[in-house]
């Protein structure tokens, strides 16, 4: 359910570019510092838009500088330097595929399932430590991925599509508001609790086809049957942009920041690459027979 929430990046200057980069080196050189080096694995841009949210609700001047790494060493990269923000996504991050994995190997068969129990290994001692550190907000993905699961075990029970994402939405919102108070903490909630519901729903819209093939469980399935229109896909990217919306209004209510390019990266994201994801997700994906934008799009390339 990671790798969506990225960049339009031709649609971001230069410097915006170098310092969304930056925070990704970043935040791979502090996985390997707080989780384990094999957590580097699992870096995914949406902890990326994790960071430049919470970077910019603190206020939080970030500094860079050239490094090298393993991926990259001969050529050093501007890498954002450590500080409170990166090592929680990172902590973060480590929590939230360890109990992905959990749910794959609960739930999936296979190759997805072969996949989970032989990384299993590998990243329990990153989850060991971000647990240690953040023993409430581990409880708190527990409880909404346990409960989420139990929904869609249940899904006789033909919820919408909307609640299962709202299941999702909700741990999101914990996640990205997690240690804020007041009204920092509402924002928070806002664009977490929205970019989490959208993301539910671009990968129900993504793994649809595969989904309807194996027999698994898709709320697109439940609501549209084995073969959707091109209405009914219309109808889901009216959703999901509906979702957008909610966290739009969201960010107007953050304040300017100390590196401008925080809130230039946020908007790009939820103003311009999500709204495009969607629509080759639903529309344009079904009714031409594209392939998924997750399976087209290789993020090393940013790197």
């Amino acid at each position: 359910m990671l790798g969506y929430v990225k960049t339009n990046t031709p649609e971001l200057r230069v410097r915006e570019h170098q310092y969304y980069r930056g925070l990704y080196c970043g935040l791979c050189h502090r996985m390997g510092k707080c989780t384990g080096n094999c957590s580097r694995m699992t870096l995914s841009y949406d902890f990326v838009f994790l960071a430049a949210v919470r970077l910019a609700l603190r206020k939080e001047t970030v500094t860079f500088k050239k490094q090298r790494c393993l991926l990259h060493p001969l050529r050093a990269r501007m890498t954002a330097q450590k500080c409170e923000t990166l090592d929680y996504c990172a902590d973060a991050s480590a929590l939230l595929v360890y109990h992905k994995l959990l749910d794959d190997l609960h739930d999936e068969k296979g190759v997805k399932k072969l996949r989970a129990r032989l990384l299993r290994p590998f990243l329990h001692g990153a989850y060991r430590r971000a647990k240690k550190r953040h023993p409430a907000l581990n409880k708190i993905m527990s409880e909404h991925l346990a409960r989420l699961s139990e929904m869609e075990q249940h899904s006789a029970d033909h919820f919408g599509a909307d609640r299962y994402a709202e299941v999702f939405g909700d741990l999101l919102a914990a996640v990205v508001s997690y240690g804020f108070e007041g009204a920092e903490q509402r924002i928070a909630q806002t664009i977490g609790r929205s970019v989490g519901r959208w993301i539910y729903l671009a990968d129900a819209a993504d793994d649809f086809e595969e989904d309807r093939k194996k027999g698994r469980f898709n709320p697109y399935l439940r609501l549209f049957g084995n073969t959707p229109t091109p209405r009914d896909w219309e109808t889901a990217e009216l959703s999901m942009t509906a979702h957008l919306c909610d966290a739009e209004r969201g960010f107007l209510l953050l304040d300017d920041t100390p590196d401008p390019e925080q809130k230039e990266i946020i908007a790009n994201i939820l103003f311009s690459s999500l709204p495009k994801t969607g629509k080759e997700l639903t529309v344009q994906k079904n009714a031409c027979g594209c392939k998924s934008k997750k399976a087209t799009t290789d993020q090393s390339t940013e790197r």
